[in-house]
């Protein structure tokens, strides 16, 4: 039967290649300067990476660029890592199932296909490193190497490759291991070898820190990575972020879909008491099973934890959805129990399994389409204001233009409104750092003298200036000239966002 067909290393391979490929389908096609983007293009240096301690996604940008620069080469970036991704997922599907079948090759997605990690894949210039990070995460985790020696510096370096590219997936790492873990137990794996297994990570974990440590890091000078001052607010401040990133994770959760995850989440249930009765017959001491029997409830506590991660300790307060890359080990971890309940049942049943992935396929789909909305406003907007300029001789005699985004309404998206209202996780994946317009957009229309200005020097601009005029007010912004220059002075969104409100009053 089709369904207990045996694949080869070859046929799961080119499963994950074309999978994969259609999955990030919808960020090529809506070609969207992500954030960061459009200025990497404009300024031309990568220095920023360096300062991060991501000094290897500075290298791979030169590496495939042939330049010295961040010149632009998208989408070939994100399709060399969507194939080395297609690499790494055969390699962990072959790590977890020696006779895989299609429905194991479905166990394995989550790891690209993520709903959060979309907000990842989206930059054009970080995304693809952030891509090579996890594969350096899954090879660090599949190292087979017989020494114990050579297998733990070559994962310590795996790790610190992951960590130079980016840091946040270490909890992928850490992700992993449970899952690693729980398995072991599934199949009743000695307990003297499964502790030897923690000692091993344990110690990969370190010697990979260390390593990255004593290197990337010393290029460190954002101070977006340090730790929280431990003091009276720590655990306040830890746990309103703990609290926010499970009530994201909820909000995956719609009245259409909210029978899928549940049945999921049940038969996941039952799937993680199937493997815990397994702590007592395993062979080992009773001492060794104690400590396996608190390892294994701790296990979803830790996977929980990942989710968020190292965002939890760190003084950066931009909690985005692409922090959360440590939800593909959630994420795995609950495919792979429903697989297991299943295949005890009846093999046939594991093609229930096409309808989370075709779920999350649909987040990703829709999720494009609010790029191609968000790109077209953007557009739009730097249409109206280009024109003015070059329509007006003062404002096309100005040497220097402050841009002054609006303080609210970042993502105010009338195009994209219902797909954020049924899915409203799109919006937060979007990205709060978001705005309207970003001023390095107005170089595509060919007007080169717009640059990020700041509220306060224009308030005070027109505060003390004499000679201030508003030489353009429309509905989303105003020009005005003052002594200091030019400012395009974003007004505040008070329009609804449901064109379906406007119906409703005629």
């Amino acid at each position: 039967m089709w369904a207990k067909q045996v694949l080869t290393k070859k046929q799961v391979l080119v499963f994950f290649c074309v999978v994969s490929l259609v999955y990030v389908y919808p960020i090529i096609r809506a070609d969207y300067a992500y954030v960061d983007d459009s200025w990497r293009a404009l300024l031309l240096e990568g220095a920023s990476w360096r300062d991060q301690g991501r000094i290897l996604l500075e290298v791979l940008h030169k590496f495939l660029t042939f330049t010295g620069g961040t010149t632009n080469i998208f989408p070939l970036p994100l399709l060399i890592a969507t194939f080395v991704m297609a690499l790494a997922m055969t390699r962990l599907t072959f790590w977890y199932f020696s006779r895989p079948d299609i429905f194991a090759c479905l166990v394995i997605l989550p790891i690209i296909c993520n709903p959060f990690f979309l907000g990842n894949i989206t930059y054009q210039y970080d995304g693809p490193g952030m891509m090579l990070a996890v594969v350096a995460v899954i090879y660090a985790i599949t190292c087979m190497q017989r020494q114990a020696l050579v297998r733990g510096l070559l994962a310590a370096l795996l790790i610190a490759v992951s960590l130079a590219l980016y840091q946040l997936t270490i909890t992928l790492f850490v992700g992993l291991c449970c899952i690693e873990f729980l398995w072991s137990v599934r199949n009743r794996v000695e307990v003297k070898k499964i502790l030897i297994m923690w000692g091993e990570r344990g110690l990969q974990l370190l010697g990979g820190g260390l390593i990255y440590y004593f290197t990337a890091h010393q290029l460190v000078t954002s101070s977006r990575g340090n730790s929280l001052p431990f003091d009276s607010r720590w655990l306040g401040v830890v746990s309103e972020r703990f609290v926010f990133a499970m009530d994201s994770v909820y909000a995956l959760v719609n009245t259409w879909n909210i029978g899928i995850f549940v049945i999921l989440v049940i038969t996941a249930m039952v799937g993680f008491v199937f493997w815990l009765k397994n702590i007592p017959t395993l062979v080992g001491g009773q001492l060794g099973k104690g400590v396996l029997l608190v390892g294994f409830i701790s296990s979803i506590g830790v996977l929980l934890l990942c989710v968020p991660g190292a965002m939890l300790f760190v003084t950066e307060t931009n909690q985005d959805a692409r922090n959360y890359i440590g939800f593909s080990a959630l994420l795995m971890l609950l495919f792979l129990l429903v697989y297991d309940v299943l295949e005890r049942v009846w093999e046939v049943l594991k093609l229930l399994l096409v309808i989370p992935v075709l779920l999350m396929f649909s987040f990703c789909y829709a999720y494009g389409q609010v790029l191609i909305a968000k790109k077209e406003l953007e557009s739009a907007v730097a249409q109206y204001i280009a024109y003015d300029i070059v329509a007006d001789e003062q404002l096309s005699a100005a040497k220097i233009l402050y841009y002054i985004g609006p303080r609210t309404a970042g993502n105010w998206l009338p195009r994209g409104h219902a797909a954020m209202t049924y899915m409203p996780t799109l919006r937060f994946i979007l990205s709060g750092s978001n705005t309207l317009l970003h001023p390095q957009f107005m170089t595509r229309l060919g007007i080169n003298n717009v640059v990020e200005g700041d509220r306060a020097v224009y308030e005070a601009a027109v505060a003390s200036g004499k000679h201030y005029r508003r030489v353009v007010d429309r509905k989303f912004y105003s020009i005005d000239l003052t002594d200091q220059g030019g400012f395009i002075l974003f007004k505040e969104i008070l329009d609804p966002e449901d064109y379906t409100l406007q119906i409703n009053e005629k």
